[in-house]
């Protein structure tokens, strides 16, 4: 087949917006990994939780404007995370990673099987103008939600970072990451900043599914495949490494693109996974992570 220019860049445009959608939801997974120790199984659930409140505000009998819903998003997400901090991370955040594991695999369970309960398993869509709106620069066709997409994206995770460096907060969130028992010494309180990780973590999480399901489809068990690609993010950018995490999910996104556009959408997570596996195997630290040993 002969080399079209035309299908590579809407390839790579369908890449880089995968990308977003996997960097948006691993820079919450990694912060709350970073910060306090904690994988949570349940974070991309977390994101279809998103995904259907924007479905209910953007249909009657809400029906509201899509930039009033976008904030409203954010907000009730980072509520919803800061609420799971409270009820099922706080009494077990000084406990081994299983107890980790198995109380955010079992919250994971009870959010898949509350979606299906209310929304039944059929995919939802929540089409926007936006996502509707074409524009052509430089003769390359794209719609105005994934230019914003792709935006928000940068914005993010340059904010994110000033964030952790100028701020006092910031900062205080990076004393936690180093050393959890020294800031405990010293009188800074760790359960309040693993839930300000929390409720940071959801409004990026929230911030993601409003700019993003309306190009795609939300369904109850989507959150499991979401949670497995930014934990393989985290792991192959370095463990704990948010620069790492986001270049990763990049590549994954472009590499599922290219081969679910070239040769079969059937396969495009095996082969994403293979790229994974291949990383692992040439550095087993990530691609920006540091070796260490005894």
């Amino acid at each position: 087949m002969p080399f079209q220019v035309g299908i590579f860049i809407d390839n790579l445009l369908n890449g880089l917006t995968l990308g977003a959608l996997y960097s948006l939801v691993t820079l919450g997974l990694v912060l709350t990994f970073s910060v306090i120790g904690i994988v949570n199984f349940a974070h991309g659930d977390l994101f279809m939780v998103a995904g259907y409140t924007l479905f209910v505000l953007i249909n009657p009998p809400f029906h509201l404007p899509y930039l009033v819903i976008i904030v409203l998003v954010i907000i009730l997400t980072a509520i919803y995370s800061m609420i799971i901090e409270r009820l099922a991370i706080h009494p077990i955040i000084n406990k081994s990673w299983r107890t980790h594991a198995i109380t955010t695999l079992g919250l994971s369970i009870i959010l898949q099987n509350g979606a299906l309960a209310i929304f039944s398993a059929n995919p939802q869509q929540t089409p926007t103008t936006l996502s509707d709106q074409i524009v052509s620069p430089f003769g390359i066709r794209i719609s105005i939600q994934r230019l914003i997409i792709l935006a928000v994206v940068v914005i993010v995770f340059i904010g994110l970072q000033l964030f952790v460096k100028r701020t006092k907060l910031g900062k205080t969130m990076r004393a936690v990451s180093q050393n959890r028992e020294m800031c405990q010494v010293v009188g800074i309180d760790v359960r309040r900043i693993a839930l300000i990780t929390f409720g940071l973590g959801g409004a990026i999480t929230g911030l993601a599914a409003a700019l993003i399901t309306p190009i795609f489809s939300i369904y109850n068990t989507m959150g499991s495949m979401l949670t497995i690609k930014a934990l393989a993010a985290i792991v192959m950018g370095g463990m704990g490494q948010v620069n790492g995490a986001l270049y990763a999910s990049f590549l994954m996104g472009i590499v599922e693109a290219f081969y679910g556009g070239y040769v079969s959408f059937n396969y495009k997570d095996v082969v994403s996974f293979g790229v994974f596996i291949l990383v692992l195997f040439i550095r087993p630290q990530g691609l920006f992570g540091k070796k260490v040993g005894l």
